[in-house]
């Protein structure tokens, strides 16, 4: 099985651009295909990998639940999932891309997400790495059959409501019961100088590290224009620090 990363964290963070650069650090480094999964219903990860946006896992599933009956009779449900996730995959050089896409509407979907998770597990045991990029719930998390997450990365904001928000993001995890191998609080854009009373809330959030993202005007002069962060100058400040991360996982 690879490397599972999880990057969550409450909206306007900057867990989606956080999450590409990880995934571009990643390809590089190790030379291998990472799967990148945006697992947000707010899908924005596409963008910023450069990709485009197709199929959805929301989709796949809307579509099975929709037209149960009318299924090819040529091949079994379980077949059927196999060949619309690789038709949903979208394929690059350096990784692909799997987008879950909106939550379920009404209806019962516990056969299909049972089918959905065994294969989408199967998958991701095809490659060294995965990065997934979670909405603040981390809803998908809870759905995963492994219930093993190797690093999970929980942004904030230079704030203390934002620190206090991560905490709760990272007890969620814990109480469904996901085995996390290592816990990070990320803080973003963080200035040189922080308020007492967002380092008090660091130091007591009970995170086994801390690491602090200075903030990058190179990163926000791509996301204003809607660029692919794989045109990140090397030498900016988010990228930098993240290659510290990343070394130490390869």
């Amino acid at each position: 099985m690879g490397l599972v990363i999880a990057v969550a964290g409450k909206g306007g963070v900057g867990k989606s651009t956080l999450a590409a650069i990880l995934v571009n650090l990643l390809a590089e480094r190790a030379g291998e295909v990472v799967l990148a999964v945006d697992a947000d219903p707010n899908a924005n990860l596409w963008e910023k990998l450069g990709m485009r946006l197709e199929n959805t896992i929301g989709q796949l599933r809307e579509d099975m639940l929709r037209n149960a009956d009318d299924l090819p009779t040529s091949m079994s449900k379980p077949e059927y999932v196999r060949y619309q996730i690789r038709l949903a995959l979208q394929e690059g050089e350096r990784f692909d891309m799997l987008t879950m896409g909106r939550s379920e509407g009404p209806g019962c979907y516990c056969y299909i997400n049972s089918i959905l998770r065994t294969f989408l597990d199967s998958m991701m045991d095809d490659y060294p790495f995965v990065v997934i990029d979670n909405e603040a719930g981390m809803e998908h998390l809870s759905r995963r059959t492994t219930r093993r997450m190797d690093l999970l990365l929980v942004v904030s904001d230079a704030t203390k409501t934002g620190v206090e928000t991560a905490v709760r993001i990272r007890d969620l995890a814990r109480e469904m019961e996901v085995e996390v191998i290592r816990e990070v609080l990320i803080i973003n854009r963080s200035p040189k100088e922080l308020h007492p009373a967002v380092k008090q809330a660091i130091a007591s959030s009970g995170f086994q590290e801390v690491i602090h993202i200075p903030e990058d005007r190179r990163v926000e002069e791509l996301a204003i224009v809607g660029e692919p962060l794989a045109g990140l100058d090397r030498t900016s400040p988010a990228y930098r620090t993240l290659r510290g991360l990343v070394s130490g996982l390869i």
